[in-house]
């Protein structure tokens, strides 16, 4: 019985011994052929991915740049739409570049539409086409981005947009004119020209003219009526000066043009474009200057 079950602890004994595992050579290539395929599967996963990345930032910046496309395009279309409306160079009068400011006005018959006290107020399209203008003819790096449309004048303060205290309507006996939009005032700020102002370059005003002569025949003469030259600073050259807004309809008053028309706002200075309120002015009150403010003489600009 003993030696039975000792045959029978051996036999268990070699029952609970480990089988040969060692892998067969099909086992070994299923394993590598399974890592290979993880490998490639985390390989197309990580392409897959930055190629979702690069499709992500691609339309990210196609989404930043559109709309400065649009505004590119748009810009351009804009540009060409106008190119029709204006005289080419090669229509100016013959040495257009000598012309003075009485040239101008007669070749223009400017005479006849300044005394138009009837003249409408010019209308947004109106003012585009001159700024339009202004950008082709004179300054292609100017933009008109301002939020104030040049209906109501421009962004009174920086950063905000909030037009001037005044509005523009016919006004009688005097055509097209600026009235306070508020109460105003004594010493209150009216008008910043030092926003709303554009400079001609050069001395000879040779850039404005052909700015004017560009122009159809009513907008030229209106600009002769608008544009004035001014000295920036003590030591600066005198330069034809405008606005492309509503700004440039503010009336002149004085002691030439009868009563009731008593100036009542000023610049502060002869270089500056600021205008000051120099009494008190109720609300829908005309909003007058003085020309004569800036000393006039065409011929120190070429004119």
């Amino acid at each position: 019985m003993a030696a039975r079950k000792r045959n029978a602890s051996a036999r268990s004994s070699d029952s609970n011994k480990p089988a040969n595992t060692k892998p067969s050579k099909t086992s070994r290539a299923t394993a590598n052929q399974n890592a290979q395929n993880k490998h490639n599967d985390a390989k197309s996963t990580a392409a897959t991915a930055s190629r979702i990345m690069n499709i992500l930032v691609s339309l990210f910046i196609i989404a930043m740049l559109n709309p400065l496309l649009f505004n590119g395009l748009h810009q351009l279309q804009s540009y060409n739409n106008i190119q029709h409306k204006l005289t080419p160079k090669r229509d100016f009068p013959y040495e257009w570049e000598t012309y003075t400011y009485n040239d101008i006005r007669e070749y223009f018959n400017c005479r006849q539409r300044s005394k138009d006290l009837s003249k409408p107020l010019p209308t947004l399209d109106d003012w585009n086409l001159l700024r339009q203008t202004y950008t082709l003819i004179v300054d292609s790096a100017k933009k008109w981005n301002d939020p104030v449309p040049p209906t109501e004048g421009y962004s009174f303060e920086q950063g905000k947009a909030v037009p001037p205290p005044y509005y523009a309507k016919q006004s009688e006996g005097k055509g097209r004119g600026l009235f306070a939009s508020r109460d105003i005032k004594k010493g209150e700020l009216v008008h910043n020209g030092e926003i709303s102002d554009i400079v001609f370059p050069g001395y000879d005003a040779i850039k404005w003219k052909e700015f004017v002569f560009s122009l159809p025949r009513d907008f030229a003469c209106d600009c002769t009526d608008w544009h004035w030259m001014q000295m920036k600073h003590k030591d600066d050259d005198y330069h034809m000066v405008a606005a492309l807004d509503i700004s440039v309809l503010m009336n002149s008053g004085g002691e030439e043009f009868g009563p009731g028309r008593t100036p009542n706002v000023l610049p502060e200075d002869k270089y500056s474009g600021k205008q000051f309120a120099l009494r008190d002015i109720v609300k829908d009150e005309e909003i007058l200057t003085d020309y004569d403010a800036y000393w006039t003489d065409w011929s120190e600009v070429g004119l």
